[in-house]
């Protein structure tokens, strides 16, 4: 049974035998079949039992799925680090684009407003 994806980053999990084989496609594909070196740089010599899947070049908050084409080897620190940059930059983005959204609606209020003041002072002037 799949679960339902609910905006995580946990869409579509497959099941423990594909999990088992993506395992051993990135060993074979990534390093010698026995082990690989975590995809981020940071040396670590990764085995079976210590290997996890990074969705790459599509990350899981962008709807990437855990197939062939979209998993490369990383290490369990480099991969928690690299979702949590993730999610701050993608936090970040949403404060920059809420900031400006508030900027050009302040704007238009005070031209409304001015547009207000200017009617009201030729409508005195003609009273």
């Amino acid at each position: 049974m799949r679960r339902e994806s609910r905006g995580s980053n946990k869409n579509e999990v497959p099941s423990a035998a594909v999990r088992r084989e993506l395992k051993l496609w990135m060993l074979a594909e990534f390093g010698d079949g026995i082990s690989v070196e975590c995809s981020f740089g940071c040396g670590a010599v990764l085995f079976y039992s210590t290997i996890t899947k990074d969705r790459f070049p599509i990350p899981g908050r962008k709807g990437g799925r855990y197939v062939k084409g979209n998993i490369r080897p990383a290490c369990y620190q480099c991969n928690a680090r690299d979702g949590a940059v993730q999610a701050a930059l993608e936090r970040r983005e949403a404060r920059e684009r809420r900031e400006a959204r508030n900027a050009r609606r302040r704007e238009l209020y005070a031209l409304r407003n001015k547009e207000i003041a200017d009617q009201s002072v030729r409508v005195e002037s003609f009273a």
